[in-house]
């Protein structure tokens, strides 16, 4: 699925994430969790630099987090009633669990931010905004098996790896490193 890693001033580590964008001039957004004294809150987040929503104001922070998906795993953003399996997580002390979003066609972009399931927040310009327009982020497949219902019998399976080895890619047919079947016609 996806896990955590922390912020060391690193370029982000996983552009799947990078799901966002401000249109005055900030650029390219990506969902990040902020480890703030409320908890750890879904924001938006650049190299080094996160910004969340937070009793009505935008607060700054380096003490975030990425999220890196799993080998194999897709980012989505669905639009739901509400958390769908796989949301992204985060959690505020005083109201509880808080879902990863992208707020859209906000007039400042589409901006990363938190949701309690009804509605969502994201900061911008030093406030809060709350918005009722946003998709959750949702990381989907990667290396956990079982309860499926049968989607490891044949056919072709991404995200999966078949061989025991390692697979970039999950090349199937060309060029497969590390599954060479004879010498392309040496055989005499």
């Amino acid at each position: 699925m996806y896990d955590l890693v922390p912020n060391m001033g690193q370029i982000p580590p996983c552009d799947k994430f990078r799901l966002g964008h401000q249109n005055d001039g900030a650029g390219h957004l990506w969902c990040v969790i902020a480890n703030t004294p409320h908890g750890q809150i879904p924001a938006k987040g650049k190299q080094d630099k996160a910004w969340y929503a937070y009793g009505g104001r935008e607060h700054e922070t380096r003490d975030f987090q990425f999220v890196r998906s799993h080998p194999g795993s897709h980012v989505t953003l669905e639009k739901a009633r509400s958390p769908p399996m796989g949301a992204v997580c985060g959690h505020q002390q005083d109201s509880g669990q808080y879902y990863m979003v992208i707020c859209h066609h906000t007039s400042h972009g589409k901006i990363p931010g938190k949701s309690n399931g009804v509605k969502a927040w994201y900061s911008w310009g030093g406030k809060e905004h709350e918005t009722h327009d946003f998709s959750y982020v949702v990381v989907k497949g990667g290396h956990h098996h079982g309860g499926h219902g049968g989607h490891h019998h044949g056919g072709f399976n991404p995200g999966h790896h078949h061989h025991g080895g390692f697979n970039p890619g999950h090349h199937h047919g060309g060029f497969n490193p590390g599954h060479h079947h004879g010498g392309f016609g040496s055989h005499r």
